[in-house]
Parts: C-alpha cells; sequence; structure tokens
C-alpha cells in the first residue's frame, strides 16, 4: 500500500467517526499519548494500558493487507526457489532469518515437543524448528507465503487456525508478528486454546517501553505505523495474560538475564522485549 492511499484510508475513518475505544477490551476510555505527523495518534487504554495506533485498523482489510499488499525484506520478499538450498545450507542468515538464539532459549525449558510457529511467513522457523527436533507446525495469515513454505521447504503450514487442535502444542513462538495484529484478545485466547496445560509461550516484540521507544516515542520505527497497530509492553502483558490463564516472565535485549516476573523497577530498557508465558494447569 502506498503512503497516499494509507493516508486516505486514515482520513475516511476520521471522517466516519470510527470508535476510539480500545481494541483489546473495548473500553472507551482512552486518551492520546502522542500524535505522529499531526495525523495519527498513539493512544493508550486506561483499563488494560494497551497502546495502540488510532485510526485502528478492522480485521478483515486487515487480513486482505497481508494477503499481497505487504511488504518487508526478507519477510515477504520470497527468494528464488532455485536458492532455497543454499540458504537452508546456511541456515538462513543471508536473509537475515537464522532463529538460532530463539530456539537456542526455547530448549532450555522445551527441549522437545510439539511447536507452533505463530505468523511463520514462508516457513523458514517452522524448518529449523524441524531439524531442532521438535514437532513443528506453522501458522500464517497470508495463503501465498503458505504454498511457497510448503513447495519449497515441505514443511506443515496452515492459513486456517480453526484447523489447528486444542491443547495440541507444547509451546508457541511467535516473534515480531503480535505488534501487526489489530485483534489482540482473539490471538491471545487462541493461545489458551491451542497449548497444553503447563505449555510455554515464547514472545518477541518491539520493546515498547524500552530506552528508545520512551526517547523518540512514535519518531522510533518501530512504534506505530501502517503495519504497526499495536506497541506492546510488559505492562500490558503483565496486565492482561493471567486473564487467559497465563502467568509471565519478561526479558530484553539483548538477553543478559534470564526472563523473571515483572517489578516496577524491572530493567527493560532493550529494543526487544521476549515475554515467556506459562499456561496454568
Amino acid at each position: 500500500m502506498s503512503k497516499s492511499q494509507f493516508l486516505l484510508k486514515t482520513l475516511v475513518k476520521y471522517a466516519t467517526l470510527q470508535s476510539a475505544s480500545c481494541p483489546y477490551c473495548e473500553c472507551v476510555r482512552t486518551s492520546i499519548v502522542q500524535w505522529k505527523n499531526r495525523i495519527w495518534q498513539l493512544r493508550r487504554c486506561t483499563e488494560c494500558s494497551l497502546n495502540f495506533r488510532f485510526p485502528k485498523d478492522d480485521p478483515e482489510e486487515n487480513v486482505s493487507f497481508y494477503q499481497n499488499k505487504y511488504r518487508q525484506e526478507n519477510v515477504t520478499d520470497l527468494p528464488r526457489e532455485e536458492d532455497i538450498a543454499f540458504h537452508i545450507s546456511e541456515c538462513f542468515r543471508s536473509v537475515g532469518r537464522d532463529l538460532t538464539t530463539h530456539i537456542r532459549t526455547m530448549r532450555a525449558t522445551v527441549p522437545a515437543g510439539s511447536v507452533l510457529d505463530y505468523g511463520c511467513s514462508w516457513g523458514y522457523g517452522v524448518y529449523q524448528l524441524s531439524k531442532a527436533g521438535y514437532d513443528a507446525t506453522g501458522f500464517e495469515i497470508s495463503r501465498p507465503r503458505v504454498e511457497y513454505g510448503r513447495r519449497t521447504l515441505n514443511v506443515n503450514l496452515t492459513s486456517d487456525i480453526d484447523s489447528l487442535p486444542s491443547r495440541g502444542f507444547d509451546a508457541i513462538y511467535s516473534a515480531h508478528v503480535l505488534e501487526h495484529i489489530p485483534t489482540p484478545k482473539t490471538t491471545l485466547m487462541a493461545f489458551q486454546r491451542l497449548l497444553k496445560p503447563g505449555g510455554k509461550l515464547f514472545l518477541y516484540v518491539p520493546n515498547c517501553s524500552g530506552d528508545l521507544a520512551k526517547r523518540l516515542g512514535v519518531r522510533w520505527g518501530q512504534m506505530i505505523n501502517e503495519k504497526h497497530v499495536l506497541a506492546l509492553t510488559p505492562e500490558f502483558f503483565n496486565k492482561n495474560l493471567p486473564g487467559h490463564g497465563f502467568s509471565a516472565e519478561f526479558s530484553s535485549s539483548p538477553y543478559e538475564k534470564a526472563p523473571q516476573a515483572f517489578e516496577k523497577d524491572w530493567d527493560s530498557s532493550g529494543e526487544e522485549l521476549l515475554v515467556v508465558g506459562t499456561l496454568q494447569s
């Protein structure tokens, strides 16, 4: 989508008086934290502490956008099929998708079992999880990327979240996906359904309470933009994951400390946030 198209879509939503209610809890008590380019708003919900972009995206346009309009280097730019063998041989490093460190973190608490890669793009993560010994499945909203991954990597991918079995996974891994989703409650409810009791969540998102986010605000590229509809923080997850049956621990890049329970003086200065949730029995 071009900048002019995104701007036009935004102006239409202002003209039609879109509600500024929270996209997570639907509370109407939301307030403006900051303006971006005098057009878009970063808003915060007083009830659940979610920060979100306003005007908001609705689920239908979000699905449509991620089929063919979304563009991000090495995620939507599918490699030439004749180059796949090379990317596999060097663990996808040249396309910036080597998940060795993330898999090592997962293995510390989930050494084996079934793993769902939620928002798996064209399946490079599912392939690496499978090679690491996990029974790996990928969910991806974009059907073209699902078809490409099935064909080139021979991995188990689906674009139908309802087809996945309840209590079917020991872990769910999701890297830089949740900030794109306009219906976060629906996603967290899906995680609760899909995980086995005691199962683990490993969620990586931009840390919108980190030092760079605090210093730059909406000028930080990872905050709110056309693609990032949520600005996620440990405060939001700490307040709301228990309502979905999860306890939560947190760490931030460069991950020098193990994930720990949230405290007001917890050091969350890094640019990336890791949320580790455990589904209670």
